[in-house]
């Protein structure tokens, strides 16, 4: 059985995380890697693929014509000490195809039945989550099914976890741990915080509060998890190396998503400056 983070499985929602997760995994070169695409297509389908790929990603594309968006996001890389233009190169299509060992699961519902019956016949023990399905029956296969919360558990659990550490705390973290049918809830194995400083985003005034969720969600949030992914890979962590924490004297506060009414307030006053 595999037991350390380099050899997990990946299963692949088509969102920013999974993009994230999937191209660290090609710098890694860790070719070998399972993934399991969350679909209930059983072939490997161009067409297909192609036409959830563009669906899913036409505002962040758009979003990466921006000259303001692209300064963005190299500050952002720059913050979490990514590869130049990791976070563009991480949303061209072809990457899907760099991992060879890739399959289809039974549905695109984790949770249906027929994937519980696929899950459980697989060889692999050890999978890491990006669908943003409450897990529940699938955890009766018994595998484990690891995910990376943004925020610093369990000071900073629930929704919009980057933006309600900033809101509350005025830092940002992120949290590796084995999952169990509590929400954000479990076992964790590695987890950081750091202060957040304001970031200079030229124009963001003039963006529509939504756009600024959605740029938030394209690139910083995919950006804190996969450098705590990083570190975990670079450092060879097993995923038996749970953490010993007292859960009677940590803090624990579980977050509701923000406000629409408050999220404008908060990108400007809190997050970026002009």
């Amino acid at each position: 059985m595999s037991n350390y983070v380099k050899e997990i499985t990946l299963i692949f929602s088509e969102n920013p995380i999974a993009r994230a997760y999937l191209y660290l995994l090609i710098k890694k070169k860790l070719f070998a890697n399972k993934v399991i695409y969350l679909n209930n297509k059983i072939i490997f389908n161009e067409i297909f693929l192609k036409l959830r790929y563009y669906t899913t990603f036409k505002n962040t594309l758009g979003y990466l014509k921006s000259k303001n968006i692209l300064s963005l996001v190299k500050k952002i890389e720059e913050y979490f000490n990514l590869d130049k233009d990791f976070l563009i190169e991480m949303y061209k299509f072809e990457n899907i195809y760099k991992l060879k060992n890739i399959e289809f699961a039974k549905h695109p519902d984790i949770n249906n039945k027929l994937n519980i019956n696929y899950f459980k016949n697989l060889k692999e023990e050890n999978f890491l989550n990006t669908n943003n399905n409450i897990l529940k029956s699938i955890l009766d296969t018994k595998k484990n099914f690891y995910h990376i919360h943004p925020g610093y558990m369990y000071k900073v659990r629930g929704a919009d976890g980057t933006l309600n550490s900033i809101k509350y705390h005025n830092n940002v973290g992120a949290t590796f741990f084995l999952m169990d049918k509590k929400i954000d809830n479990g076992k964790i194995i590695e987890r950081f915080e750091k202060n957040f400083k304001k970031i200079y985003f030229p124009d963001s005034l003039k963006l529509k509060t939504s756009d600024l969720y959605n740029i938030w969600f394209s690139f910083f949030d995919p950006a804190i998890r996969v450098f705590l992914l990083n570190k975990m890979l670079s450092e060879d962590v097993s995923l038996e190396n749970y953490k010993n924490i007292n859960l009677s004297i940590e803090e624990n506060n579980y977050y509701k998503f923000i406000n629409k009414s408050e999220l404008r307030d908060l990108f400007i006053n809190k997050i970026f400056f002009d």
